[in-house]
């Protein structure tokens, strides 16, 4: 009889799982954290609601169908009601979501409701149908035009 002694077999399978795993993993949490990318546009519409999670700039005048929310403050030439947004028609259901900054060159036109997790900065009017609200401070650059 010859004796055995125990010992690791590396070509077993459990074995090979196991060290893949423990690759995958390391190699998600030293890959560092996901940054969000900037996005930049010309003239803009969008056919329903839009949500973006982080600043918006927009380089013209931002109609909305619905309503306007930004988390930070909201800087435009002057704000106007329904007057201005009553052609564009609204339109639930539909959401485009941007994850990162959004610079928009020129006119954007949402045709539901607009949330901001940021500061949203306009170079023109801001009219909306519906309210316009920001959890910072609202102000108008043109007031007592």
């Amino acid at each position: 009889m010859t004796s055995r002694t125990p010992g690791l077999d590396t070509a077993a399978w459990p074995w090979r799982l196991a060290l893949g795993a423990t690759l995958a993993l390391a190699l998600q949490l030293g890959g560092g954290p996901l940054r969000a990318q900037p996005h930049e546009s010309g003239s803009i519409t969008i056919g329903g609601s839009a949500q973006v999670q982080g600043p918006v700039r927009v380089h013209g005048t931002l109609t909305v169908a619905g309503h306007v929310y930004a988390s930070g403050p909201l800087t435009a030439a002057y704000f106007t009601g329904p007057v201005s947004a009553r052609a564009v028609p609204y339109r639930g259901g539909y959401l485009k979501v941007f994850k990162g900054p959004l610079t928009v060159h020129g006119d954007m036109v949402v045709n539901g409701d607009l949330t901001v997790a940021g500061p949203l900065t306009v170079d023109g009017p801001l009219a909306a149908s519906g309210g316009i609200d920001a959890a910072g401070p609202m102000r108008e650059r043109d007031y007592g035009r």
